[in-house]
């Protein structure tokens, strides 16, 4: 005789299909998932009492202290002085095209399409064959530049529209030639030459010398994309160069449209003050 006991295996029950016994009737479960929406509520007097909404009109919130008084909080003075204001973050193509005001733009005046710069811009586009007329481009943006300082988006309309090409054929001549500038400048804009020979002749030494004499930041300058850092007072503005073809003079920098040669970083000052006082 075997006496080994067989001990049955539990089975596997489906609990959505059980019921449950109370005294009287059957009560099946709730579900597990419910539907905050489709509940009613009901209060110890047989009233159905909906549930209250979750948005709270904060204006309507009263405040109780421990002494039982209710305090409404007061709004806080808060110094625009101590806003940080962030820079929205503009895509490639934004940054390629953006023309942002600055300081020195008080120094220059709006873009204007004018009779004079119409007159020049039919005198540089004659010199071109006329199936060649987007050959001015570079022409039409010097003119642009020499008059309203920099190239601004509604400039870059305006020389598409001379020259019957896309403005996107504008922008890559634009953003290809650094001598071309797409926000305001300072009044006195420096462009400093950083190739080899100036480099090791103390240009770098020379513009950290010209910020802090203007009290520009350099923080945020890009060497390509926005190369030009303005002073608070717009009176100034610096940005590098490549070689300026005075190897042996180092280092040499343009004030504006005028060369410089043998410029040090003890030089900055005096530089500067030739042009305040001219």
């Amino acid at each position: 005789m075997n006496s080994r006991l067989s001990v049955p295996q539990p089975r596997k029950i489906d609990r959505d299909q059980l019921s449950y016994l109370s005294d009287s009737s059957i009560v099946i479960p709730l579900p597990k998932s419910v539907d905050r929406a489709q509940l009613v509520f009901l209060s110890g007097n047989g009233n159905i009492n909906p549930p209250l909404i979750t948005s709270i009109d904060r204006g309507l919130v009263r405040y109780h202290s421990s002494d039982g008084i209710i305090r409404v909080p007061k709004a806080q003075n808060i110094s625009r002085d101590d806003v940080k204001r962030l820079r929205p973050k503009l895509t490639v193509l934004e940054k390629n095209i953006a023309s942002p005001v600055t300081p020195g733009s008080r120094f220059f005046p709006p873009f204007e399409i004018t009779q004079e710069l119409e007159n020049k811009a039919a005198s540089r586009i004659g010199q071109y064959p006329s199936e060649e007329s987007r050959s001015a481009v570079l022409p039409l943006l010097h003119e642009v530049q020499h008059k309203f300082g920099f190239i601004s988006l509604e400039s870059i309309d305006w020389v598409a529209k001379r020259l019957n090409i896309e403005p996107i054929k504008v922008v890559e001549v634009v953003t290809f030639y650094p001598g071309f500038r797409q926000k305001a400048p300072g009044r006195l804009h420096v462009r400093v030459c950083r190739t080899l020979s100036c480099a090791m002749g103390g240009s770098h030494n020379l513009m950290d010398k010209l910020c802090a004499i203007t009290g520009i930041d350099r923080a945020e300058a890009d060497g390509h994309k926005d190369p030009i850092s303005v002073s608070p007072c717009g009176n100034f503005s610096v940005e590098y160069a490549e070689c300026l073809a005075s190897c042996g003079t180092a280092p040499v920098c343009l004030v504006n449209d005028d060369f410089h040669e043998g410029i040090t970083a003890d030089k900055a000052a005096d530089l500067l003050e030739s042009y305040e006082n001219a």
